[in-house]
């Protein structure tokens, strides 16, 4: 069956689903489907994303079901809108990737300290939150500063760069190092206490 017999069936879907009978949508989907993954697969670096992207768009299809003008070409407008949802999956993915390979080192230096900061708080007692501030009163001031926002005051990163004029990426590298040197502070008084 042509595309263009689909037109009928698909404008009378559209209009059961607006009264109300959402199982009316089904008919919409199984029109579609098929053509839409064929529409996505190029746009998209990663092939299991394809179902994904289907299914959102028509989810967003089924949210602006009222934007759409029966008679004026269905696939068309959903088409665009799979085309945006391909693409925004595409930056994402991307934004992800390009994430990864900036900070990936960092990421895995943060999974292995996660060790030493739970080992070094998993005696926690009363005296843990005075040690915790001896350590994070020998950082360098500026340091300090930065820790006290991020963790005390519950500052955003941009918030406190902007602050210190600098970026966002210099505050993730100071709580880096500061998490670096506080893990090191208790870990030595752990030991000196043992």
């Amino acid at each position: 069956m042509a595309f263009v017999d689909l037109q009928p069936i698909i404008d009378e879907a559209v209009h059961q689903v607006r009264r109300g009978d959402r199982e009316a949508y089904r008919a919409i989907v199984e029109a579609c489907e098929s053509r839409l993954r064929v529409l996505v697969a190029p746009v998209l670096p990663d092939p299991a994303t394809v179902e994904d992207v289907v299914q959102q768009t028509f989810v967003t299809a089924y949210r602006k079901l009222d934007q759409y003008q029966t008679g004026t070409g269905f696939m068309a407008w959903i088409a665009t809108i799979a085309r945006y949802e391909a693409l925004n999956e595409r930056r994402r993915w991307i934004t992800e990737r390009s994430f990864r390979r900036r900070y990936g080192d960092e990421v895995r230096i943060e999974q292995f300290l996660e060790d030493d900061l739970v080992e070094a708080s998993a005696e926690w007692d009363e005296g843990m939150v005075e040690r915790l501030h001896h350590c994070i009163g020998g950082l360098q001031e500026r340091t300090a500063a930065v820790v006290k926002a991020h963790y005390f005051q519950l500052q955003d990163n941009h918030d406190i760069a902007a602050a210190h004029g600098h970026d966002a990426a210099w505050v993730r590298l100071v709580l880096h190092r500061a998490r670096l040197a506080i893990a090191s502070c208790l870990k030595a008084q752990r030991g000196a206490h043992a």
